[in-house]
């Protein structure tokens, strides 16, 4: 990172920055576990059939000398999951799909229990002056070990998932619904629906329509329909009790 911090004689690009920032990123990371894929300008590490991901997703307006700003988006994925959606084709809206929860860095940079999280900006990485890059990464790394590691260890527990920042900032939290069937915690889904529900009540009415549908036998027009969706979907899973938890973790 040294040679993108003191100004060169040629300026690199924007995706040079971005790159040197994630590969620096990931040399402090290294001890918790974390490898960079440039291709994906994604931070990455396995916990079993489990992936914790950190997105580096560059501004739309950086420029060569001018301004470079990346957002970070935090993923978390299950292989055993894909595996379960396939198996329950029948209860799922995408079964070919390994997706578990995720939201923009900057929401998990607080905690649960009375503490006050953070907002969007607090996701960014302010890379435009050479002087300042090293600060400001060794601040971005800071937050990844303070309240991003403990984001992703709750969004990996079935137990921790349902009353976590990661469940209640996603904006699908019909997956977790998935998750929490493909491991065998049925007796969770109500809980969170719940538990969502008094956090978006916008969503009431649409998780109403849902469970409707399927008693129906019918699902929801659009994936996209994301309040149907998890009406449906929760009872689906609820309805049907399927059998064991996925391998893998």
């Amino acid at each position: 990172m040294r040679d993108m911090i003191e100004e060169p004689a040629v300026l690199p690009t924007p995706r040079e920055v971005v790159l040197a920032a994630g590969d620096w990123i990931a040399s402090q990371l290294q001890q918790d576990g974390f490898v960079w894929l440039p291709s994906r300008l994604t931070l990455q590490r396995s916990v079993g059939s489990v992936r914790h991901q950190i997105h580096v997703q560059p501004d739309t307006y950086n420029r060569r000398g001018g301004p470079i700003a990346v957002q970070a988006m935090l993923n978390v994925r299950d292989t055993a999951l894909r595996r379960w959606r396939k198996a329950n084709p029948q209860l799922v809206f995408d079964p070919d799909n390994d997706y578990v929860c995720g939201h923009f860095l900057g929401y998990a940079t607080g905690r649960a229990n009375g503490y006050l999280y953070g907002d969007f900006r607090d996701g960014e990485i302010d890379l435009s002056s050479p002087g300042e890059r090293e600060r400001h990464l060794d601040a971005f790394v800071a937050t990844v070990r303070q309240s991003v590691l403990p984001w992703f260890a709750e969004a990996s527990d079935p137990d921790l998932i349902v009353e976590s920042r990661a469940a209640d900032m996603t904006s699908s939290p019909a997956c977790i619904v998935d998750w929490l069937a493909s491991r065998g915690r049925i007796d969770l889904v109500p809980v969170y629906v719940a538990r969502y529900v008094e956090r978006h009540p916008e969503w009431d009415e649409g998780v109403r329509r849902g469970v409707a549908l399927a008693a129906d036998g019918q699902r929801p027009e659009y994936s996209t329909n994301w309040a149907d969706v998890l009406g449906w979907t929760s009872a689906k899973v609820t309805e049907s009790h399927p059998a064991g938890p996925a391998t893998g973790r």
